[in-house]
């Protein structure tokens, strides 16, 4: 009986431990960007006739020297490129010294062409720097 309940405990140990490490490894392959703590993006119809507009929020758990929109560029709905806009400070797609860049962005279209946008945000903080891209829904301009 005492070598059963040996055999038993020593199995369920053996379990746990590995249902631990399996977790860990879980953690580690879905865990969070260095730089990114959140980030979206949209695409809305404008207020303007053929005017769209991309929403965006790019945070950082840390202070960054650069976050923000890398780039936007506009497709139509079949595919078909249309455009890159570059994300700079001028333009306000890019903040410094900050942990947050959150505004939109206006561009004129055709009107009546559905559109969707592929977006890439950014973060550099010291030497660390990541991207990740977001495919917006299609909209129509106005």
């Amino acid at each position: 009986m005492k070598r059963i309940s040996s055999s038993i405990l020593a199995l369920a140990m053996v379990f746990t431990c590995c249902c631990g490490v399996a977790s860990a490894a879980e953690n580690s392959d879905t865990r969070a960007s260095l730089t990114l703590s959140f980030y979206n993006a949209e695409l809305v119809a404008g207020d303007s006739k053929g005017v769209i507009s991309v929403d965006y929020d790019v945070q950082s758990s840390k202070m960054a020297s650069f976050i923000g929109v890398e780039s936007i560029k506009i497709y139509k709905a079949d595919g078909s490129y249309v455009t890159t806009i570059t994300g700079t400070t001028s333009n306000g797609l890019v903040e410094s010294n900050s942990d947050i860049c959150k505004s939109f962005y206006d561009y004129k279209l055709t009107s009546g062409v559905s559109y969707y946008a592929k977006v890439k945000v950014f973060a550099t903080v010291g030497s660390e720097y990541d991207s990740r891209t977001i495919t917006t829904s299609t909209v129509k301009a106005p």
